[in-house]
């Protein structure tokens, strides 16, 4: 039951983040550029931070939570298996996004007083290559894709 709930709520959430950040990335944003409206652009993005680390944060103790019901601890760095390395590699792509989002945020990449809509689409761009490898590693659970 435990690995249910939790699955659903990591899938969810997952649906949430990559999600937004494909939005922003494909649709928003070249519509903002397209009709040179920065401010839509911004006003989606700016919703979008506001939640983002708290939705990545809780992600990531879940799907903590569930690498330890598919391995111990122990073996996770030990790349015997697929999902050993599989859960390596999630964590090192979780930690490249949530560093972006900060570093992001930080230098202003996605705020209409420092950035461009040039600039908010490369940062975007790099959120989705990173959102789309963690969705990739995810199905790997299930699919042992590679």
């Amino acid at each position: 039951m435990e690995y249910s709930v939790l699955l659903i709520l990591h899938v969810f959430l997952a649906i949430v983040i990559i999600g937004g950040i494909l939005v922003a990335f494909l649709i928003v944003l070249p519509y903002a550029r397209k009709t040179n409206d920065p401010d839509f652009a911004f006003t989606f993005i700016k919703a979008f931070d506001r939640g983002s680390h708290a939705i990545l944060t809780i992600q990531l103790l879940i799907g903590f939570r569930l690498g330890m019901l598919y391995l111990p601890i122990s073996e996770w760095f030990k790349f015997e298996t697929h999902l050993s390395t599989t859960m390596v590699l999630k964590l090192l792509f979780w930690v490249l996004l949530f560093a972006s989002l900060i570093i992001g945020k930080k230098m202003g990449l996605s705020s209409p007083e420092k950035g461009s809509l040039k600039t908010a689409a490369q940062y975007f761009g790099l959120l989705s290559i990173f959102a789309l490898a963690l969705m990739v590693l995810g199905l790997n659970f299930r699919l042992v894709l590679f």
